[in-house]
């Protein structure tokens, strides 16, 4: 792994949902897309958290008391937020440190994008411990 970078690993891409939608919505985008985890976005586009099954899980035995209750309840109440994130060009060891240290599964690989004065954070790849996994067993890796 030494010399591997985020970009040689990451999954690009990353499927995303708007902050405002419902659990509902993301238990649907979750199991149809077989993914454990979602970036969510702003109205604009930018990431501002990330969603998982944990949290999921965490609904469930808090907050639910029927099937209905999930399109009540918003992504952004459930969200973990601020997400945490790399860059592309992050060394692969130093991201397999920072997901150890805050024991996630996932880390949203952003984009920073400058608009005038401002700088924006766009979600465009996501680095899982499954990615990691993979090229432990020889079995990914982009060039």
């Amino acid at each position: 792994m030494k010399g591997l970078k985020v970009k040689d690993v990451m999954t690009r891409g990353v499927i995303t949902i708007p902050q405002d939608a419902s659990v509902r919505e993301a238990v649907e985008i979750l199991a149809d897309n077989d993914v454990s985890g979602l970036a969510v976005t702003s109205d604009e586009g930018e990431l501002i958290g990330v969603l998982s099954e944990t949290d999921m899980a965490r609904v469930v035995s808090e907050n639910m008391e029927s099937e209905e209750d999930l399109g009540k309840i918003r992504v952004s109440e459930v969200m973990a937020a601020p997400a945490i994130t790399v860059n592309r060009e992050d060394d692969l060891r130093e991201a397999c440190r920072i997901m150890y240290r805050n024991n996630i599964h996932r880390l949203i690989v952003q984009q920073e994008v400058k608009r005038g004065e401002q700088t924006k954070y766009f979600p465009s790849g996501i680095l899982s411990i499954s990615d990691i996994v993979k090229v432990l067993a020889g079995r990914k890796l982009h060039g």
